[in-house]
């Protein structure tokens, strides 16, 4: 079930969106009516999603958007507008929001918007994971490399051989490869 925080300083509006939610199965975590509440929720509930409205008084919802996205405190942030002009999109689009939405909202607006936007949330989550892989493979590869110079200057080894013995280091000493390159790295500055 995903959790979500919602945010509108018209409670009418907000009872109608948490109707909406609840009905389709989503669980409503916290409530707020402006957008300094809504980043305090977000903080005490990390929902996976969040529907803020733009207009809202003290923080607005594009602010409030900047600093969630900012701070991780929600995979998703869909916005709400009164108003459908293009340079409320264009600023949306800033923002980095997954959805844009004009009110009123009904469910058959509200439910695929989420649905989308969810779904492409977790395409972009996954695409992050890997490159962060990726980036960590790369950064044990260059430990790797320096640890085998190291290894074949001070032991006369071939790169073959220094691969073998860092390899057999790693084994016994029951740690990864890149742990044994930082050893050997520190221990030779």
């Amino acid at each position: 079930m995903y959790r979500a925080v919602i945010a509108d300083d018209e409670p009418v509006i907000k009872m109608d969106i948490r109707e909406i939610l609840e009905m389709n199965g989503y669980e409503v975590v916290g409530e707020a009516l402006d957008g300094f509440e809504a980043v305090q929720q977000c903080r005490m509930h990390k929902p996976d999603f969040v529907i803020l409205d733009i207009k809202m008084p003290l923080l607005n919802g594009l602010k409030a958007a900047e600093i969630i996205n900012r701070e991780k405190l929600s995979n998703c942030v869909l916005l709400l507008t009164a108003y459908g002009d293009k340079s409320m999109a264009a600023e949306a689009s800033k923002a980095d929001v997954m959805g844009y939405l004009v009110k009123p909202i009904d469910e058959n607006a509200l439910i695929p918007a989420i649905e989308v936007a969810l779904h492409k949330q977790n395409e972009i989550n996954k695409i992050n994971a890997e490159c962060e892989k990726a980036k960590q493979a790369l950064e044990a590869r260059k430990l790797l490399d320096r640890a085998k110079g190291i290894i074949m200057d001070s032991r006369g080894m071939s790169e073959m051989e220094a691969y073998h013995y860092i390899r057999k280091v790693a084994m016994d000493k029951e740690c990864t490869m890149a742990q044994v390159a930082e050893m050997i790295i520190f221990s030779n500055h």
